[in-house]
C-alpha cells in the first residue's frame, strides 16, 4: 500500500471493517458516518438533513488537508455511485482505490443483519440502480492487514505441578482455539501460530514498561496453540506475578500481544469473519478482564514448600446519495476492539506437595 486508499462500494459492502482490520496507529480515516455522529450526537447511522451541509463543509476542510500534505497516510471511505468521483479522489490524493464489489441482495442482508435503520434499504437500491462504477475496471488488489500489535484476551484454566514435574514455575498454558469465531469474529487458522517461537510473559496488563515476569515457547496443532513458559521467581516481579495468578484461581484472565502478518476476508458458518492465517506472537500477559473461546492453562509448577516466598499454601453518510466530486460516504467503524477474546475456561489448581 502506497499509504493512501479510497476505499469505494455500495452502502453495507463492508468498507468499515476493511478499513478497522488495517488501520494503525497514525492514519487518518474520513467517513461521513463518524463524522456526522461527531457533529450531531446521533447514533451510528441516523443521518440529519439539517445538519448535512455542516458535516460536508467539515469534510471539506479534511480532503483540503490531506491534499496539502501528501505524506499523511489516510483512509477515505466513500459511497459514491460514479466513476468520475472515483478517478477524481484517486487522483486528488494519489491514492489506491479499492473497490469491494458486494451483491445487492448481500447488502441488504448485511443491512438487516446489522440492525440499521430501514431507511438504508433504500441507499442500497439506489446505488445498485444508478452506479456508473464498472467493477471491473477496478480489480481488488492485495492489502493485508498493516502492522501494528493487537491482542486477544482468554481466560486461563491453572493446574499447578507437583514437585518433581518440573522447575517451580513452569506453567503449559493452552491460549488460543483454531478454526472457531471469536468475538471479534476472527477466525484462526491452523499453521497461523509459529511452532516453536520464543515469547515474553510480560507485566500485568501489557505493562510493557515493566521487565517481563517469564517467558515460553509456542506450540500448536490442528486444534489449539499453547505455550510451555516459566515464571521468573527469582525476580520481584516474577514472584508477585505468579503468586497473584495462583491466589485469584478462576479469576484470573490472559492476553497475548501479536502482529498479524497475513490475513483474508471471508465467511465462515455462514458469518462473515477474517481469517488470521499468520501472527507473529510477541508475549502473554495476565490481565484483570478478558473473555473468549475455548483455551485454558493446563498446568503450573508451585514452588516447593521452604523456597524463599512460597509460603505453606504455595500452589460515512452510506446513504447512497453520492457527495458530488467528494466520494464522502459510508459507515463509521464500529471501533476496533483491543482484546479481541481467545478463550473462556476454568481454573484449577493443584496444590504442591
Amino acid at each position: 500500500m502506497n499509504g493512501r486508499v479510497v476505499l469505494a462500494g455500495a452502502p453495507c459492502s463492508g468498507k468499515s471493517t476493511f478499513v478497522r482490520d488495517r488501520v494503525q496507529a497514525g492514519d487518518l480515516v474520513y467517513d461521513y458516518d463518524t463524522l456526522h455522529m461527531a457533529l450531531s450526537g446521533q447514533a451510528s447511522h441516523a443521518h440529519d438533513p439539517a445538519i448535512r451541509d455542516y458535516v460536508l463543509r467539515a469534510r471539506d476542510a479534511v480532503f483540503d488537508d490531506l491534499e496539502a500534505h501528501p505524506s499523511q497516510p489516510a483512509w477515505v471511505i466513500t459511497s459514491t455511485r460514479r466513476q468520475d468521483e472515483l478517478i477524481a479522489l484517486q487522483e486528488r490524493f494519489g491514492a489506491e482505490v479499492v473497490l469491494l464489489a458486494v451483491g445487492q441482495d448481500e447488502a441488504h442482508r448485511r443491512c438487516d443483519a446489522d440492525g440499521r435503520p430501514e431507511a438504508w434499504h433504500t441507499y442500497i437500491d439506489n446505488w445498485f440502480e444508478r452506479t456508473d462504477i464498472d467493477a471491473a475496471e477496478w480489480p481488488m488488489p492485495e492489502i493485508k492487514r498493516r502492522s501494528g500489535m493487537k491482542t486477544k484476551t482468554f481466560r486461563a484454566r491453572m493446574k499447578f505441578k507437583a514437585e518433581g514435574d518440573g522447575e517451580p514455575g513452569e506453567f503449559t498454558a493452552t491460549f488460543a482455539t483454531l478454526n472457531v469465531i471469536d468475538h471479534d469474529k476472527d477466525v484462526i487458522l491452523p499453521g497461523a501460530f509459529k511452532d516453536g517461537q520464543a515469547v515474553r510473559i510480560a507485566y500485568w496488563g501489557h505493562r510493557w514498561g515493566d521487565l517481563p515476569v517469564g517467558r515460553g515457547v509456542i506450540h500448536a496443532d490442528q486444534e489449539k496453540a499453547w505455550v510451555d513458559g516459566r515464571f521468573f521467581l527469582d525476580t520481584v516481579g516474577g514472584l508477585e506475578t505468579y503468586k497473584t495468578v495462583k491466589n485469584l484461581q478462576e479469576l484470573q484472565q490472559w492476553s497475548f500481544g501479536f502482529d498479524i502478518e497475513d490475513s483474508r476476508l471471508g465467511q465462515f458458518e455462514e458469518t462473515d469473519v477474517q481469517f488470521l492465517e499468520a501472527l507473529d506472537t510477541h508475549e502473554v500477559s495476565p490481565v484483570m478482564l478478558g473473555a473468549g473461546i475455548g483455551t485454558e492453562t493446563t498446568s503450573i509448577k508451585s514452588q516447593a514448600r521452604g523456597e524463599p516466598g512460597s509460603g505453606d499454601d504455595a500452589g460515512e453518510g452510506d446513504d447512497g446519495q453520492g457527495d458530488a466530486g467528494t466520494g464522502a460516504g459510508d459507515v463509521a467503524p464500529s471501533g476496533p476492539s483491543p482484546g479481541v477474546v481467545m478463550g473462556q475456561i476454568d481454573i484449577e489448581v493443584l496444590e504442591a506437595a
